[in-house]
């Protein structure tokens, strides 16, 4: 991949060296041959000038904007220099300042061919010219007749200048050497940082994820005033740093090397089923309307970068919304080739001079005093580099007072599969008796997951791996749903243990999978294997939210039966 990457910035770097080149050939070029054509005994040259700029320096302007014919293109170039030059040794033309415009020839075959090539034909340039002077060309009788001892100094200029050219170009190209050795280790070192913040992920996550479900608990017990405010406090805390922590590991996760688009056909209605999940009961605890209308397109992107955009816009709709309603559509646009997604919000809106700004890192319009419980500023960056890498534009119109509405513009998937997935019944479902199985290997996570589901009602039983977790399924298997980390001991990871237990019980049992890994494949196998996955910090309230609509499905499957 970085060979062919590579290739590709050769090509244009060459590319733009002919082109400059050319052009400059050509409108120089053309000018003398008409004022040599004008001039009394200069016609010949000036036809030859012409006949070369026309025949040489056209075609290779033109062959140079493919990758396939620029190097053909070069050799042109160069060739047209030769004959151009070679006219003017000929035509007396180093008797004036056409002197000058000689020694041009190989400071040009350096720079167009580089050391081993550029020598080549300097030389060979030489040493026509040398053999032009020593064999006796200027005496014949159409040509211009020289002095031996103009000749002579001629050829020693041409080699003085052949050798400057030359220390040039190697100067030149130890520093390229310097700057590709630099950039070599630029990559390698953010490819390291990249793999550090990869096991970071997790081993960070994990704790942050634990301390979120500790404080969830605590926070349910009756408590005096002073150790409620207490309370407040660190639960304010793990929230911002479990945000941090997200927006984070997210924006150095764009800027790895490895960093690849996996595009696919999904539906619209799998994100927007998601986002309801992670944003209703914090719309709710705000007393917002968040309305996400249903929608039967399929889009063609990336799952999980588009997911980290909708998800970034809508928390900063809801964040910065105090009463009305925050609103997610997805409409065809562009004439049905397109669909745009769009954010609405009835917030406090953003100034038309910042429009441009937000999308900066770190920038927050209502926050100079970087004050980190309303984040870090890189939501919005976030979104601009993940849809620029998607090649999805963004859109933004927003006033002060007036709310603000983002717009995502989105490839439709080009043919719909026959069979889509459709919305449901809802009905109104809690936790209370919800037989919970709850895979966890680390010992502190499992406990405050364990305690806080309990909290809410639920029947749980904890496994450490895939093995036990089958075998207490067999034990009892009205198992309602399974909560499971994603890297788990033994070679089945979180996603295997589910699929293990859906075979084993005969039915699509409702899961999802809690990671802090930054890997976006282990996302879209969840995804693939239609399972909701939460990222570690796992907020208490999204938590509940999924298992909310865990037990409705099981309602509507208990109705239905």
């Amino acid at each position: 991949m970085k060979e062919a990457v590579d290739s590709v910035i050769g090509w244009e770097v060459r590319s733009r060296h002919v082109r400059a080149a050319s052009s400059i050939g050509l409108v120089f070029g053309l000018l003398f041959a008409a004022f040599n054509m004008l001039t009394p005994g200069l016609m010949a040259l000036g036809l030859a000038e012409g006949l070369a700029e026309l025949l040489l320096v056209v075609p290779a302007l033109i062959l140079s904007r493919s990758p396939r014919y620029v190097g053909l293109a070069e050799s042109l170039l160069l060739l047209s220099a030769g004959v151009i030059f070679g006219a003017l040794i000929v035509f007396g033309g180093i008797e004036g300042t056409g002197l000058y415009w000689v020694y041009v020839v190989p400071f040009l075959a350096f720079f167009l061919k580089g050391e081993r090539q550029g020598w080549m034909f300097s030389v060979a340039f030489l040493l026509v010219a040398a053999a032009y002077f020593l064999l006796g060309g200027p005496t014949l009788a159409w040509a211009y007749h020289y002095t031996p001892v103009t000749g002579s100094h001629f050829v020693l200029s041409l080699l003085f200048y052949t050798l400057v050219a030359a220390a040039f170009n190697h100067v030149r190209s130890r520093y390229e050497a310097q700057l590709a050795q630099g950039k070599d280790e630029a990559e390698a070192a953010s490819l390291a940082k990249s793999r550090f913040l990869a096991a970071a992920s997790h081993d960070l996550r994990q704790p942050a994820h634990a301390m979120g479900m500790f404080v969830a608990r605590l926070g349910q017990l009756s408590h005096d005033a002073v150790t409620r405010e207490l309370v407040v406090g660190v639960n304010a805390s793990v929230r911002a740093l479990q945000e941090m922590l997200d927006a984070f590991f997210d924006y150095s996760r764009l800027d790895a090397p490895s960093m690849q688009v996996s595009l696919a056909d999904f539906p619209v209605n799998q994100l927007l089923d998601q986002l309801r999940t992670s944003f209703e009961a914090m719309a709710e605890g705000k007393g917002l309307r968040l309305r996400i209308r249903p929608s039967s397109i399929w889009l063609r992107s990336d799952p999980v970068l588009l997911h980290r955009v909708l998800l970034n816009l809508v928390s900063n709709a809801v964040q910065h919304t105090h009463q009305g309603t925050v609103l997610v559509t997805c409409r065809p646009a562009c004439g049905h080739t397109q669909a745009r997604l769009e954010v609405w919000d009835s917030g406090v809106g953003i100034a038309p001079e910042h429009h441009a700004s937000v999308f900066q890192e770190f920038f927050q319009v209502d926050n100079p005093q970087r004050d980190r419980a309303k984040g870090m500023g890189l939501g919005l960056s976030l979104v601009e580099r993940a849809c620029r890498l998607l090649n999805h534009p963004v859109t933004l119109r927003s006033a002060v007072g007036c709310g603000t509405r983002f717009g995502v513009l989105v490839p439709m998937a080009a043919a719909l599969p026959a069979m889509q997935r459709r919305r449901g019944p809802r009905t109104n479902a809690d936790l209370s008796g919800l037989q919970v199985l709850l895979i966890e290997d680390d010992v502190l996570g499992g406990v405050a997951m364990a305690g806080l589901l309990q909290s809410w009602g639920c029947r749980v039983v904890v496994a450490v791996d895939a093995a036990s977790a089958c075998a207490l399924a067999r034990q009892s298997p009205d198992v309602d749903v399974v909560v499971s980390d994603y890297r788990l001991p033994g070679p089945a990871n979180g996603i295997l243990a589910i699929g293990q237990l859906r075979d084993l019980l005969g039915r699509p049992l409702p899961a999802c999978v809690i990671s802090g890994d930054m890997d976006a494949s282990a996302h879209q196998q969840a995804q693939a294997a239609g399972l909701t996955w939460l990222q570690k910090p796992v907020r208490p309230a999204k938590l509940r939210s999924v298992l909310r609509h865990a037990a409705q499905a099981s309602a509507v499957k208990s109705l239905m039966v």
